[in-house]
Formats: structure tokens, C-alpha cells, sequence
């Protein structure tokens, strides 16, 4: 399990202490900055946390499942079906009906008409890590709750967070991302827990 903050990282753990689950969670940072994939043969990749919407019909707190991955200049590249079937479950049995879809990997935060754009190319959320993890040929998957979304969007200066929070003219948006991130990367590190318990999954010899 990778996650790019420390506070995604934390809540997985403690999501995932509560089942019997082996997963190995790690702390790959924005972009898998300081992270480099372990040697053949290589498990499953799945990244859990936040993402920004790119749909005007989905609004901060949708719970999304990846079934492609691509970056802005790659193709899109398919999610391993078992797994993605595993979160959409956990998500289920958490209360929340997934939207399952292609899922963007950016080099910054999209906001503005970009969201638009990209809604138009058929993904429906963006993030900053699944599929630069393409290159290793391991099993992919992901899943992400909608922090912003176009109706209620946050700056690009959040792609480096501490200095956007001691900016005042982000404090009115920290106070936002304040109420908002804790619950929804709770939410997220709650629907990987129960999609990866044992008796969810199917068994995968490269898990």
C-alpha cells in the first residue's frame, strides 16, 4: 500500500491494524519522491488517499476506484481486476457506492478549465503517484476520495502544503482543507481496509 502523505500513511496503518490483513503499507511521498520499488518479483501496487475531481457531478467526498491509470502524455493503462474489484467491495460495504474509472496521474495539481479538459478525455479524478509506478509492471490499483472538486476548488499552491499554510491568502482554504481532508482520508484508508480483508479478497499469489 503507498501513500504520498504522512497523513494518508497513518490512517491506513491504523485502518489496516484492525485486520489481518499482511499488506505492507509505505510512505512513497508526492510524486514517489525518495521511493524506489523493491526488486523482482515485485507485489501489487495499490496508492490510497485524496485526489482532486475532475467531473462537475462528483463533489468533494466521492469515493473512486481506478480501473485505467495513465499520466498526461501516456496511455491508459488497465488496473488489476481483482483488486479493483476488492475496493469497489470495501467501498460498498463502508456505505459508498464507488465511481470506478480512468483515474489521472499529473505533475502538479489540476485546477481551473484543466479540469474541465481532462473530464472531457473521459478521467474522472487526479492524483500525483499510480502511474508513474507503470514502469515496474506490477499489478496496479487505486483508491481515492475527491478532496476538491470544480464547484469547490483549492489552489496549486497546495501541491507544497507547508508553505501554502503560513500564506494568508491560503488560510481561508486551509481552514476548508482543515474540516475536510482529516474525514475523507479517514474514509479512503477505511474503504482499502475492508476491500483488503482476507475474506474479500481472493487469493493472489503475487499479492
Amino acid at each position: 500500500m503507498l501513500a504520498a502523505l504522512g497523513t494518508e500513511w497513518r490512517a491506513i496503518r491504523r485502518a489496516l491494524s484492525s485486520t489481518a490483513s499482511p499488506a505492507q503499507v509505505v510512505r512513497c511521498g508526492m510524486r514517489l519522491k525518495g521511493w524506489a520499488p523493491p526488486p523482482p518479483p515485485r507485489p501489487a501496487f495499490i496508492t490510497c488517499g485524496l485526489a482532486g475531481g475532475l467531473r462537475s457531478d462528483l463533489p468533494p467526498g466521492t469515493v473512486v476506484v481506478a480501473d485505467r491509470v495513465a499520466l498526461e502524455d501516456g496511455e491508459l493503462v488497465a488496473c488489476d481486476p481483482r483488486w479493483v474489484a476488492a475496493l469497489v467491495a470495501g467501498a460498498r460495504a463502508c456505505g459508498h457506492e464507488p465511481v470506478v474509472g480512468p483515474i489521472l496521474t499529473t505533475r502538479r495539481l489540476v485546477v481551473g478549465t484543466a479540469r474541465e479538459t481532462w473530464a472531457g478525455k473521459g478521467f474522472v479524478a487526479a492524483e500525483m503517484e499510480t502511474a508513474l509506478l507503470i514502469p515496474t509492471g506490477a499489478p496496479l490499483a487505486s483508491l481515492r476520495v475527491i478532496l476538491d472538486a470544480p464547484a469547490a476548488e483549492v489552489s496549486e499552491h497546495w501541491v507544497t502544503p507547508g508553505r501554502a499554510a503560513i500564506d494568508p491568502r491560503r488560510w481561508r482554504e486551509a481552514i476548508w482543507l482543515a474540516a475536510r481532508a482529516p474525514r475523507y482520508t479517514r474514509l479512503a484508508a477505511r474503504c482499502l481496509a475492508t476491500g483488503l480483508a482476507p475474506n474479500r479478497v481472493a487469493k493472489n499469489p503475487r499479492r
